[in-house]
């Protein structure tokens, strides 16, 4: 039995009903985390695995439909089947407490609860818990299993996940560098009613052998010897494989024989670039920003609104990955109250660093607008405008020059 004190995340906009939860269970050795909504809640879950997850399932003031929470646990299955999660409802909530039962949650507490149906209820879903993870361990790395983001390319991946994870399906994961794949073959992982061992090794290795009820983690599986694979075929058996790649299809079909092929994609997913993800930069931005701030004890900030609309209309070369480290940095070294354009490094080249963002939009209307209403905020003093811009005097004049300004 483990002897860690276990962990449970409370989910509540109600700051005393988080209190009222910590100040119990901490009296019985269990460690309560709080977190005010949805948003707040992906950060901490983040940060680490807890044993039990007590959801609220109203957020907005005047709310009572629960749409919210369910959201909140339709994500939570996916992201996490093993995810014990007891609802929190008020006293008219009863028929929305059962069908949350019947969506994923493993137990209901009715608003205003009693202490001891409280302590019972969260003590039951720990050790559930507990006997699910002794059964099938979580794999290890990352900043957790899930695959965060409201665009509908990604919600369909989580879909996607949710539905092939608990099968014995061979998938094949596409998308371009940084953009998630490993973080989806977690998830498929962290889903899989197979158990045994698993192995992860990169396309340029050479295949191990492995147990027949084993899961065999092929990353860049395009760069696999062509003369070799025929001997992976062979040797992978009756494995199942979870393989990644950033060719597109018709380059992949180019790279693979067609054993290895047919082998690898019985189910495909291709994730998209986060260019193509809507408003989903900004969202994973906030996301990255609340985590590094809690994990290096800094004071979280809210991004700004031009380093927000940079942040939208950047195209990412780095994909999420390069997003997730340009927010560790901005956490690291700025400096203001709010994160401006500057802590995101978002530059062309030193010589001329307008936003990168901005560079790549149209500029003959983006790039003008900017430039106008920094000059009359600062009543056309071009020194005040360049350093607000993160321009030099320089670059500003060659820009009012081209928009005639």
């Amino acid at each position: 039995m483990s002897t860690k004190s276990p962990q449970v995340l409370v989910i509540d906009d109600d700051p005393d009903i988080v209190k009222a939860a910590a100040l119990l269970l901490s009296r019985h050795g269990i460690d309560v985390t709080g977190a005010g909504d949805p948003d707040a809640a992906w950060v901490k879950l983040a940060e680490r695995r807890f044993d039990a997850i007590l959801l609220d399932l109203n957020f907005a003031r005047g709310q009572t439909s629960g749409d919210e929470g369910f959201a909140m646990l339709e994500r939570l299955i996916a992201a996490d089947s093993d995810a014990v999660v007891v609802v929190v409802t008020g006293h008219s909530g009863i028929s929305v407490a059962v069908r949350a039962m019947r969506e994923g949650a493993s137990d209901f507490v009715i608003k205003p609860w009693s202490n001891e149906r409280l302590l019972a209820t969260t003590q039951r879903a720990i050790d559930l818990a507990r006997a699910k993870r002794a059964v099938a361990p979580a794999p290890v790395g990352g900043d957790g299993a899930f695959l965060l983001g409201e665009d509908a390319s990604i919600v369909r991946v989580r879909d996607l996940v949710a539905q092939v994870a608990p099968t014995d399906a061979a998938v094949l994961v596409r998308g371009p560098a940084g953009s998630g794949k490993s973080l989806v073959a977690r998830a498929l992982l962290a889903g899989a009613r197979r158990g045994g061992t698993v192995v992860t090794v990169d396309g340029g290795g050479t295949v191990p052998d492995l147990p027949a009820d084993g899961t065999l983690v092929i990353e860049d599986v395009d760069a696999i010897p062509r003369a070799a694979q025929a001997e992976w075929v062979r040797r992978c058996g009756t494995t199942r494989i979870v393989a990644t790649s950033r060719l597109d299809r018709a380059a992949l079909r180019a790279a693979l024989i067609d054993d290895l092929l047919y082998r690898i994609n019985t189910i495909e997913i291709d994730l998209p670039p986060l260019r193509d993800r809507g408003g989903d930069a900004v969202r994973l931005a906030r996301h990255f920003l609340d985590l590094f701030a809690a994990r290096y004890a800094r004071p979280a900030k809210p991004i700004g609104d031009e380093a927000a609309r940079a942040i939208a209309a950047d195209r990412w070369p780095d994909d999420v990955r390069g997003l997730r480290q340009a927010c560790e940095r901005a956490v690291l070294l700025g400096t203001g109250a709010v994160h401006d354009v500057a802590d995101f490094a978002l530059s062309v080249d030193i010589d001329d660093p307008v936003p990168r963002a901005i560079a790549d939009l149209n500029l003959a209307r983006g790039e003008k607008a900017m430039v106008a209403a920094a000059l009359q905020r600062h009543a056309f003093n071009v020194s005040r405008a360049a350093a607000e811009l993160g321009l030099t005097r320089a670059a500003l004049y060659r820009r009012m020059d081209k928009h005639g300004f």
